[in-house]
């Protein structure tokens, strides 16, 4: 079997080490035309992982193949996704129309996971339904995950192990699955992370997907290890959530709760987290602002 080049760009894109993705994808430079465009694929995409948005739409042309466009698009979606929402799905509105572009299986995945982050789940399941690679069937099993479906999950998943069981994708959505299933799967969620932790170099995502386990575990002393490890490689909105639910837990002083909090809300405005706290902000004003007027309001006398 020839050897597969590919191999660690993907894997470092997929546990989210971008950096060094892209420096691998710097590195293949012997290879036939079809893997140069998935090896394009893989570094534009990890440039999107790192929010490089502008560098991915300027650097590929209207005239690159579906897969590069592919990229392309979901750049131009994260860099403004409420400004850019209308063109995003009169785009994917037309490729879906234009057989060529429906069967590219990095149309499929990019088409998803931008119907998924606008709400539009049925869509996203449905750009899935053929599930033609590994990676498409981790994304299914994830958006199952998402809407409460780990049994779909662990489904999809055995498939998975059917295929491949070492697979990196296969380890990595077992430890989703794992995670959400809880109870005595959690132990295994955690001792898959640190297996790929160790094995690979680690990523803020391995660190925390491993801080999430021990955090339902209540092995808060073993979370903050991980997170201080992520934390180290830069801000990270997870990480920052995380280490105040920890520090919660462990009942460390308000200020320092304080502190990852505002990092999180000045960082991170876009955040759900952020976003679900200032509407709850928004209603405790208002509603104290109501209580403050009946409680200022002058009695009037009975007489």
């Amino acid at each position: 079997m020839d050897p597969d080049e590919l191999f660690t760009l993907r894997n470092r894109f997929w546990l989210g080490n971008f950096q060094m993705a892209i420096a691998e994808g710097n590195n293949l430079n012997r290879l036939s035309d079809e893997l140069k465009i998935e090896r394009d694929e893989f570094v534009y995409r990890s440039y999107v992982g790192l929010g490089q948005y502008s560098l991915v739409a300027n650097e590929i042309k209207d005239s690159a193949p579906p897969a590069l466009l592919a990229v392309k698009l979901i750049a131009a979606f994260m860099s403004d996704p409420e400004g850019e929402t209308e063109a995003t799905m009169e785009k994917l509105g037309e490729w879906m129309r234009d057989g060529e572009m429906s069967a590219n299986p990095t149309v499929q995945l990019m088409a998803a996971i931008i119907y998924e982050k606008l709400g539009k789940v049925d869509q996203a399941f449905m750009a899935l339904r053929s599930k033609t690679n590994m990676e498409q069937m981790a994304l299914w099993a994830q958006f199952c995950i998402k809407i409460n479906r780990t049994d779909l999950a662990a489904e999809k998943l055995k498939e998975m192990q059917q295929i491949d069981e070492d697979a990196t994708l296969t380890q990595l959505c077992s430890a989703w699955v794992h995670l959400s299933q809880g109870g005595d799967k959690l132990k295994e969620a955690a001792y898959t992370y640190e297996e790929l932790i160790d094995k690979f170099d680690p990523s803020v995502n391995l660190l925390n997907g491993a801080a999430a386990a021990h955090m339902h575990l209540k092995e808060w002393e073993e979370a903050e290890k991980y997170l201080l490890q992520a934390l180290q490689k830069g801000d990270n909105a997870d990480t920052l959530v995380n280490l105040y639910a920890t520090y919660a837990h462990m009942g460390k002083e308000q200020q320092i709760l304080d502190r990852y909090q505002n990092q999180l809300v000045t960082q991170f405005p876009d955040h759900p987290i952020v976003q679900k706290l200032k509407r709850c902000e928004a209603t405790f004003d208002r509603v104290a602002a109501q209580m403050e007027g009946q409680i200022s309001k002058p009695l009037e006398d009975d007489d």
